[in-house]
């Protein structure tokens, strides 16, 4: 096997994954907060509204970014032939989609949360 279809597959695989953990977190979505399974974090476990945004605004996300991830991924393991180059820059690239994940989703919780706080004391 050729080191393009290799790398073109961890591509395929992580895109993957990230696609169908959005597909099962938006169709099969926590039902109360809890520490084991969701988008969780300090800010979504704050309140109910939040957990329910959080998964939800993550779920979508994720089935985003995994569908570029697969395009992205696969144009790089084509442009870039040796191997351990392709896998590191993969590797970036994955934590990169993590970090703009995270950043994302606490970004529109945060906003959320003080649109409310607002209603609240307005």
């Amino acid at each position: 096997m050729s080191t393009i279809s290799i790398n073109v597959g961890i591509s395929i695989l992580i895109g993957a994954i990230f696609i169908i953990s959005g597909f099962i977190l938006l169709y099969k979505p926590p039902k109360d907060i809890n520490p084991i399974y969701g988008y969780r974090t300090k800010r979504s476990m704050n309140n109910m509204t939040l957990w329910k945004e959080g998964n939800t605004y993550s779920a979508k996300l994720l089935i985003k970014y995994g569908i570029a991830y697969l395009v992205v991924g696969a144009i790089i393991s084509f442009i870039i032939t040796k191997d351990e180059y392709a896998l590191l820059i993969n590797l970036i690239l994955m934590i990169l989609v993590t970090i703009l994940l995270f950043v994302s989703v606490e970004k529109r919780l945060k906003k959320l949360s003080s649109e409310s706080h607002e209603k609240f004391l307005g």
